[in-house]
């Protein structure tokens, strides 16, 4: 073998053995003994070994041992600096790279059902409930579409006297009656629901009061400052001090309480001041606004009749005492203003005191 190539690893390189070199004599160092000759033993021919089988005859003999002449594998190419092999590797690593991520957002894809991958939490964007607010309409209002009735609940109020003090503490036990009755009834219509304040002078406040004695009202409500006004005097003399009269008269009056905060009241200004306050449809206006609030009152006096310190007699004879009511330009005829506090009592239900759909025979 050409002693330049580089052995095949395995495999014995056949590489001539070097000869032999004269021995060297050293001054002062006696020779070794020379080593007795090795007898050299016959050679014993092998019956296992194919090579020593006499060949056939005509076949030339070989000599033995054949020389093996060995030919050396070829060189592989070394990778280092193969730009084409740095290439591959690196795409091979960013593809499994690429791949490792894409494992957590792969999707299993069934036939006619798209399937996405389980959320860690839920996200629903819902819209929250519109804040209550009042509705400017009249026959369209949610109070009144499709109705609704108060529940039967039990009024309390202190014992009845006619001093200012002793008015003031049993008309204010009986608004916070009336708020308890109301409040749910709104507050299911999505209508906004705010407490009345109570006052007992005849003070305009806000609102501009009648300055003819004719038309002097008993008791009024003013929605500008959200003040019902009960006078003393004006109260006594009108009611005749009759306890079921003015709980009657209250509760009228914070009927009209009820309309301002549903949004009646003002749909109602803003019609009549349109069609002229002091003209025949301005009245008419008026009269449906002023039936609405005694039908309210009924309602309410339905509700805790026989419960409480109102009696059944107490509450029938307060929705009775409408029918000698006066102002009838403005707040209808006697025989109306008792027809609708008794449709009120009756029915106990606001799509029933809708005097707006009402025909004008019914509201005169």
């Amino acid at each position: 073998m050409d002693s330049s190539e580089e052995p095949t690893p395995g495999r014995q390189a056949d590489t001539p053995e070097p000869s032999a070199a004269p021995p060297v004599a050293l001054a002062g160092v006696p020779e070794p003994p020379q080593a007795p000759p090795v007898a050299q033993l016959p050679a014993v021919p092998r019956t296992d070994d194919p090579l020593a089988a006499p060949n056939p005859p005509g076949w030339p003999s070989p000599p033995y041992p054949p020389t093996l002449t060995w030919a050396p594998l070829p060189r592989k190419q070394s990778r280092e600096n193969n730009p084409f092999v740095v290439v591959g590797v690196l795409a091979l690593v960013l593809l499994l790279v690429l791949g490792v991520g894409m494992v957590g957002t792969l999707t299993t894809e069934v036939e006619g059902v798209a399937s996405a991958a389980p959320a860690t939490a839920t996200s629903t964007t819902s819209s929250a409930p519109a804040a209550p607010r009042r509705s400017l309409k009249l026959e369209d209002n949610p109070l009144l579409k499709p109705g609704k009735s108060l529940a039967a609940s039990t009024c309390t109020l202190p014992q009845f006297g006619r001093s200012t003090a002793q008015l003031e503490a049993y008309f204010a036990a009986e608004i916070r009656c009336l708020d308890e009755a109301w409040r749910p009834v709104l507050q299911s219509v999505n209508l906004p629901f705010e407490p009345t304040r109570l006052t007992m002078d005849g003070e305009a406040g806000g609102c501009k009061a009648g300055t003819d004695t004719s038309e002097r009202p008993t008791a009024f409500y003013c929605g500008a400052d959200n003040r019902l006004h009960m006078p003393v005097d004006s109260v006594l003399e009108d009611t005749g001090g009759i306890p079921s009269v003015m709980i009657g008269v209250l509760a009228h009056e914070y009927g009209h309480h009820v309309q301002d905060l549903s949004g009646v009241l003002a749909a109602e200004s803003r019609r009549e001041f349109q069609a002229g306050r002091d003209s025949a449809a301005g009245n008419e206006l008026s009269r449906r606004l002023e039936l609405q609030a005694n039908c309210f009152a009924g309602m309410f006096l339905a509700s805790v009749a026989g419960r409480g310190s109102i009696t059944k007699a107490t509450a029938t004879n307060g929705a009775a005492s409408f029918a000698e009511g006066g102002a009838e330009q403005t707040h209808g005829s006697p025989a109306h203003q008792g027809r609708w506090a008794e449709v009120g009592y009756k029915d106990n239900n606001t799509a029933s005191c809708n005097t707006w759909v009402a025909p004008p025979g019914d509201v005169s």
